[in-house]
């Protein structure tokens, strides 16, 4: 939950501009996801197996 204090006129803060990832079109944010996805199994493969310490 998030609460909002009135401690000054919300009308002065200038709106939200929209976020890089909402400009991109959909194929191209499909294909970072998926090379995204990509790298990060490839890094948990060649890492290393530990076992959690109590430490």
């Amino acid at each position: 939950m998030q609460l909002n204090l009135q401690l000054f006129d919300q009308s002065d803060v200038p709106q939200r501009a929209p976020a890089a990832w909402e400009e991109i079109e959909e194929a191209a944010r499909i294909a970072a996801i998926d090379m995204l996805a990509r790298l990060i199994a490839r890094m948990l493969q060649d890492e290393p197996a530990t076992e959690a310490s109590d430490e």
